[in-house]
């Protein structure tokens, strides 16, 4: 029997960032709000929120305490207002979704239509639409193209997509343009994450992602998964079944950008007392044997 967690799982640059500065700032202040959930795990913001890092969905909700922009970004208008409201603003934006938002406006400046490719209801996208100036289209599957000839694209994308989506994006769109210009904002944490996920579910009978539900990029990492074998995709251990690991010998577990080590550590320990094996238990990610 062998469990083995893939490579790059668990917290990445942009989310460790946010929440070091979120933590920091709670020890500052004795209220603090960000602006949407941090980022998408809810374990990991109801522990923010017990250090008095509330999550606002509006900023009516706000009485004056400094406000934390989350690691997805905000509108440019939502970012207008919060100047205007003359509150400390905490930046806490992954710098791979800036990049996004800046590329996506420079291309709008220099006469582009701009293309992102994305999920149109993600709060990353929705910022980066709101800095492009000029037309601008989001897509999600070549299908979603309009039936149209362009002067001239540009494409900029959602950081946590699939480059193979990315590709068959652009792929069509070389044939609606005669000028077209790409610039790969995927983060390439997540390119990682997304390939050793996919190199351990096939040499695995099951995976199991661990991760916030409402996290682009975990569901990601499950439909990858779904592609090779069964995957069970779940926030903490306490949705594990026995049953899922009947004539089960090669386990594999892979964790999203904004999944905290203590709930991979969880859901680890909780496997190996299920298959009757207590002494396996570990303490910190690091100790998870790896693939």
């Amino acid at each position: 029997m062998k469990i083995r967690i893939a490579k790059n799982s668990g917290f990445c640059f942009g989310v460790k960032r946010a929440i070091k500065m979120a933590m920091d700032k709670s020890e500052k202040y004795n209220k603090l709000s960000t602006l949407g959930p941090i980022i998408h795990n809810p374990q990991m913001v109801s522990k923010l929120e017990n250090q008095g890092v509330k999550s606002i969905e509006s900023l009516e909700e706000s009485s004056g305490e400094p406000i934390i922009i989350r690691s997805h970004g905000i509108t440019s208008s939502t970012y207008n207002q919060l100047h205007k409201m003359n509150v400390e603003i905490i930046d806490a934006t992954c710098p791979y979704v800036k990049n996004a938002q800046e590329s996506g406006a420079k291309l709008s400046k220099e006469g582009y239509t701009v293309f992102i490719v994305g999920s149109a209801n993600h709060p990353e996208v929705k910022a980066i639409s709101s800095y492009i100036d000029g037309e601008s289209y989001i897509v999600k599957t070549p299908e979603e193209i309009p039936k149209k000839n362009f002067s001239k694209i540009g494409v900029v994308c959602q950081t946590t997509q699939q480059f193979s989506k990315l590709e068959a994006i652009v792929q069509k769109l070389i044939h609606q343009s005669k000028e077209i210009r790409i610039i790969n904002t995927i983060c390439t944490a997540t390119t990682l994450r997304q390939e050793s996920t996919r190199k351990l579910a096939q040499d695995c009978d099951i995976m199991i992602v661990i991760g916030g539900k409402n996290s682009s990029n975990t569901k990601m990492l499950a439909v990858i998964s779904k592609e090779f074998i069964p995957t069970y995709h779940i926030e903490t251990e306490n949705e594990i079944k026995e049953k899922w690991f009947k004539n089960v010998e090669n386990i594999g577990l892979t964790a999203g950008a904004s999944t905290p080590d203590w709930i991979i550590t969880n859901v680890y320990n909780k496997i190996i007392n299920l298959l009757g094996f207590p002494s396996g238990t570990v303490n910190n990610v690091e100790d998870i044997p790896g693939y």
